[in-house]
């Protein structure tokens, strides 16, 4: 009896069970992300604890029962709300304080952040399954490279303790705390993410929540206009969403390349009049060398798969971008925000005083790296430890500047010398030829698309940091 026939007798088809289950899996997951949304939003309102409380317990019942849930709640938190708060923006997903030690903002004493309570609970619920149900754990195809990575952590702590003096164990719980969730995040989900369903909750996710997050900066913007702020706006969105933006917009441009016309292709290209909206407001130059990078790499890869479509499409961008340089290369205006980007590494004396002061923090930055490097050069400082200053910096940034350098690549050497340094790119160049070589040899084009998301987030992030 085939499909049809069954349907007609009121039978239900397997086609009916991959329905069904689908619509479950997506109802799951859209469930325990409204919950973990409201009780981290509860958390920044007085009279929020009875609501929070309940969402809380309600997200811990469903991690456990479907640990899966829980990567995808904090690739969705990732996503929503910023690590800090953004000067001149009042947005709501600024102010949770998930990525902050509960002792900062609590009574409870535990240098631990919600983000950090929710990975435990998912490897937790990860483990009572796979000891229920004898399930192997996983290393995943990169298991012994992130490994090595979060290993060179322990080495700089090591380092950074052994050299005494004014190591700050605060300041080294902060550096630590990026590689370990980083290396869990990633176990978590070489173990949890198993199939073509999860992935594409993973990629409806990424598309939705960045759209909000587009839409919220186009809103944070309009808000800001019609207030007097004592200072310019420089951004209205988080550092990190500009990354996902570049994504964002190299992923429709792709899907057209490789043929693939899905709902999520359409949405994509749907959103992207906000996206670009958004990334020009935040005034981000290295967002916009970073999209062009990333835009590259898919252009390296469209002509791979297919050499005449790929040339074809270069040549048409090759020719839009030119005549776009030549019209707005000296507009200052939102249109010529792009170009700004450009004309900074053309023309160095063109920037802004706003552009020159961050190039001056940046320069100084990377001599007194260099220098903490010549005089450190096996070890380098450790974790806990400032680097050294053989020159003064012009104008502390943030908290924790003497510690952890916006030059997030030079940073790992730093801070284990260059075995810190190795463990990186040997990580990052494994996972860019692994994703690249997928991108061009698996022939479902779902699974190419999949493929290109951690390539293009890796390529953005090392360009933006």
């Amino acid at each position: 009896m085939n499909a049809s026939s069954a349907t007609l007798v009121g039978l239900r088809t397997a086609d009916w069970y991959r329905s069904h289950a689908r619509r479950a899996a997506i109802v799951l997951a859209a469930s325990a992300l409204a919950c973990a949304s409201i009780a981290a939003l509860a958390a920044t309102r007085a009279d929020g604890m009875p609501l929070g409380v309940i969402s809380v317990l309600l997200v811990m019942f469903i991690v456990f029962r479907h640990p899966h849930v829980g990567v995808y709640l904090l690739f969705g938190a990732a996503l929503l709300f910023e690590q800090s708060a953004i000067a001149g923006v009042d947005s709501p997903t600024a102010g949770t304080h998930i990525y902050a030690n509960l002792s900062t903002y609590t009574s409870i004493p535990l240098r631990l952040s919600v983000v950090d309570l929710l990975m435990g609970f998912t490897l937790i619920a990860l483990l009572a399954r796979a000891i229920g149900r004898h399930d192997p754990i996983r290393s995943g195809p990169f298991g012994w490279a992130v490994g090595g990575y979060v290993a060179v952590f322990i080495v700089g702590l090591v380092i950074g303790i052994a050299r005494g003096g004014a190591w700050n164990a605060d300041v080294a719980l902060n550096e630590l705390r990026g590689p370990v969730v980083f290396g869990l995040a990633y176990f978590l989900a070489a173990n949890l993410m198993r199939d073509r369903l999860q992935l594409a909750i993973l990629l409806w996710l990424f598309a939705a929540l960045v759209g909000v997050k587009a839409l919220q900066g186009i809103l944070s913007y309009q808000s800001a206009q019609e207030d007097i702020l004592p200072y310019g706006l420089e951004a209205v969105t988080g550092h990190e969403d500009v990354v996902f933006f570049d994504l964002a917009i190299a992923l429709p441009v792709v899907m057209l390349l490789f043929g693939v016309r899905t709902k999520l292709t359409y949405v994509l290209l749907a959103l992207l009049p906000l996206i670009l909206t958004t990334e020009v407001l935040t005034q981000r130059r290295a967002g916009f060398i970073a999209l062009g990078v990333v835009l590259l790499v898919v252009l390296m890869v469209a002509i791979a798969n297919n050499p005449w479509r790929g040339l074809a499409f270069t040549a048409l961008v090759a020719v839009a971008l030119a005549g776009y340089v030549a019209l707005f290369w000296r507009d200052s205006g939102p249109l010529g925000e792009p170009t700004r980007a450009l004309r900074a590494i053309i023309e160095p004396g063109s920037v802004t005083l706003r552009d020159a002061g961050s190039d001056r923090w940046r320069e100084v930055e990377n001599r007194n790296i260099a220098y903490t490097i010549r005089q450190l050069p096996l070890t380098g400082v450790g974790l806990g430890q400032m680097y050294l200053l053989h020159e003064p910096a012009p104008v502390p940034p943030f908290e924790y500047w003497q510690y952890i350098t916006h030059n997030a690549v030079l940073w790992l050497w730093l801070k284990a010398g260059p075995v810190g340094g190795f463990a990186l790119w040997f990580l990052v160049g494994g996972a860019v030829i692994s994703c690249s070589s997928a991108v061009v040899r698996l022939a479902d084009p779902s699974l190419r698309i999949a493929a290109l998301v951690p390539l293009g987030l890796i390529v953005a992030q090392i360009i933006f940091s």
